[in-house]
C-alpha cells in the first residue's frame, strides 16, 4: 500500500485452505489456522514454539483468502445493492497464466461536512477556502475461476493505492500437517485482559476551622478601700510642779 507520494511497502504472507473450509495463513513467524468444523482459532508463534486457542462466536465464518479491505470498502453484494455504486464485469482475462474474472466497483467521492467559515479579517478580502479534489474510490477483483480465491486485487482512491497479487499459487489440496500443531508445542492461555484504570481516590475535605474562644468575663472592679480612721492627738501631760 502506498500513499500519494509516498515509498511503496509491501508486505508477503502466504495462505493456505482446504477443502474442508480450513484456513491457514502465515505472516513472519506467526501462523492463523482455523477450522469452521471444530469453532476453534490457533494463534501459532514460531519463535517460541507456543499456540493459543481461541473459541470462534457461533455464525463467524473463517477468513477468506482475500486481502484486508479498505475502511467504508463494501463487498460486492452490498455495492451492488446500492444506487450510488457501479459495478462493472471485466470478463475473463489470463493473470500470469491463470485463468481469472474480474470485477470493478467504482464509489463516488464522500463530500466531507464543510468546516465553519473563518471570522473576517479586517483588511482581508474574504471568499470560500478551497477545498481538495475528491477522488472516487475503485476497487478491481480478479478472482481464479478454478480456485475460487482472488489472485489479483487493485484499490485506489485518495489515500493511495493498495494491492494484492497472490504468486506462486499450487493447485491442490494442502497436506493435513499444514493445519496442525507442530510436535513440540506448548498451549497457553491468552494474555489476561489489563486491569481497568484504579479510580482516584476521593480528595480529603478540608479540615473544619477551630470555633473562636470565648473571650475571658472582665472582672468585677474592686472596691476602693475605706480610708482609716485620723488618730485622735494624744492628750497633753498636765504640768508637773516642783517644790
Amino acid at each position: 500500500m502506498a500513499a500519494p507520494g509516498s515509498i511503496p511497502s509491501q508486505i508477503a504472507y502466504k495462505m493456505s485452505r482446504s477443502a474442508t473450509g480450513q484456513v491457514r495463513i502465515d505472516y513472519g513467524a506467526t501462523s492463523v489456522i482455523t477450522n469452521p468444523a471444530s469453532g476453534v482459532m490457533l494463534l501459532i508463534d514460531h519463535e517460541k514454539q507456543e499456540f493459543r486457542s481461541i473459541p470462534t462466536p457461533p455464525g463467524v465464518t473463517a477468513p477468506q483468502m482475500t486481502p484486508p479491505g479498505m475502511p467504508g470498502m463494501p463487498g460486492l453484494a452490498a455495492a451492488a445493492a446500492s444506487p450510488q455504486m457501479a459495478v462493472k464485469d471485466l470478463g475473463v482475462r489470463m493473470v500470469q497464466g491463470i485463468e481469472v474474472h474480474g470485477h470493478q466497483i467504482t464509489m463516488p467521492p464522500l463530500t466531507p461536512p464543510k468546516p465553519p467559515a473563518p471570522p473576517p479579517v479586517p483588511g482581508m478580502p474574504g471568499g470560500a477556502v478551497p477545498q481538495p479534489a475528491q477522488v472516487p474510490m475503485i476497487a478491481e477483483t480478479w478472482v481464479s475461476t478454478k480456485l475460487s480465491m482472488p489472485v489479483l486485487t487493485r484499490i485506489t482512491g485518495s489515500f493511495g493505492q493498495s494491492m494484492c497479487h497472490c504468486k506462486n499459487t499450487v493447485p491442490g489440496e494442502p497436506p493435513p500437517s499444514a493445519f496442525q500443531i507442530p510436535p513440540g508445542y506448548k498451549q497457553v492461555g491468552l494474555p489476561p485482559a489489563p486491569a481497568p484504570p484504579a479510580m482516584p481516590s476521593m480528595p480529603k475535605p478540608p479540615a473544619m476551622p477551630a470555633a473562636p474562644s470565648m473571650p475571658a468575663a472582665p472582672g468585677a472592679p474592686q472596691m476602693p478601700a475605706a480610708p482609716a480612721a485620723p488618730q485622735m492627738p494624744a492628750a497633753p501631760k498636765p504640768p508637773t510642779f516642783k517644790f
